[in-house]
């Protein structure tokens, strides 16, 4: 059943909250510019298709106290909750509380929760009475480091790549005639996923939101990428800058039967973006495997997440 279905008499408590829509993008970019943050989730395509979404989860959002406070409205078996996905950024005091207001009044038992607090923003959200638990590291590429993959230390990179002849593949940039193609390759990889027992919550929707959508973004927001193997399309990836240093390796889909196109596609994808100095790639989801590949890129830094809850 659709969320706003299930909110019942609580829907008061979402009042003034809107979806996020393409025009937004400055709204976005302002607050992550004046908040300095670098996270995987504040960039704003993932933003925008999040919360395009329908059904048992999507994000919300509202500026108060010249902050923005970006919500996750989530299905449960217990019913809706709501919380926030990050904490107000730029961080204010103020707009954390109007947050808190409004997931005490939505949530049963008065719950107020934050999915994801950057290393940055712990103390303060600390300090404002919340509980914080380490979650999970983002990975943090040096793209001048990967592109050049000098050294022993990108040895087993090198390796991994060159499986690949060069004339074994293309490369070039994703178009609307690559959609079903993309689309076919997502299901398979879901399916994939799902026989290992890997859970993928909301990201293969907003995977296909983002295919649907790709063109209603320009370039310089979100840009897109595809690898023909043998007449066929093996991966694509999109990605964009979170800010003026660092991009989001946002999607990010390999055909699991080429052995470390995964690798290949990454790879390819920030030497295509020969300006920027950092790419994040997010966490590893305690996936061993996943771990493994992304430690190959040797990330320069990896960022703590903290999840946040308080009484």
């Amino acid at each position: 059943m659709d969320l706003d279905a299930r909110a019942d008499g609580r829907s008061a408590a979402l009042n003034g909250l809107s979806r996020f829509q393409a025009t937004d993008h400055t709204l976005v970019q302002d607050a992550v510019s004046r908040a300095e943050v670098t996270g995987w989730s504040y960039y704003f395509p993932y933003l925008l298709f999040f919360s395009q979404l329908s059904g048992r989860e999507r994000v919300l959002f509202e500026v108060e106290h010249d902050a923005l406070l970006v919500y996750r409205l989530s299905e449960r078996s217990s019913g809706a909750v709501l919380s926030l996905l990050v904490p107000p950024f730029p961080f204010e005091p103020k707009a954390l509380e109007r947050a808190s207001t409004r997931m005490k009044d939505f949530n049963a038992g008065g719950q107020q929760r934050i999915s994801r607090v950057p290393e940055s923003m712990a103390g303060a959200i600390a300090r404002s009475g919340f509980e914080l638990r380490f979650n999970a590291d983002e990975y943090l590429y040096d793209g001048a480091q990967v592109r050049e993959m000098a050294g022993s230390q990108f040895g087993a990179l090198r390796r991994k790549i060159g499986k690949y002849e060069p004339d074994s593949f293309h490369v070039r940039p994703y178009t609307q005639s690559d959609r079903s193609g993309c689309k076919a390759l997502l299901q398979d990889w879901r399916t994939t996923m799902s026989e290992r027992g890997i859970k993928l919550g909301p990201y293969r929707s907003y995977a296909r939101r983002c295919l649907d959508e790709a063109e209603t973004l320009g370039e310089d927001v979100l840009r897109g990428e595809v690898i023909e193997i043998d007449g066929a399309i093996g991966a694509f990836t999109f990605g964009g800058a979170i800010e003026q240093e660092t991009v989001s390796l946002f999607i990010t889909i390999s055909d699991h039967r080429h052995p470390g196109l995964a690798y290949l596609q990454r790879q390819r994808f920030i030497s295509g973006t020969p300006d920027t100095r950092y790419f994040n790639d997010f966490v590893d989801s305690n996936r061993p495997g996943l771990a493994q590949m992304k430690r190959t890129f040797r990330p320069v830094r990896m960022q703590p997440l903290f999840s946040a809850r308080r009484r």
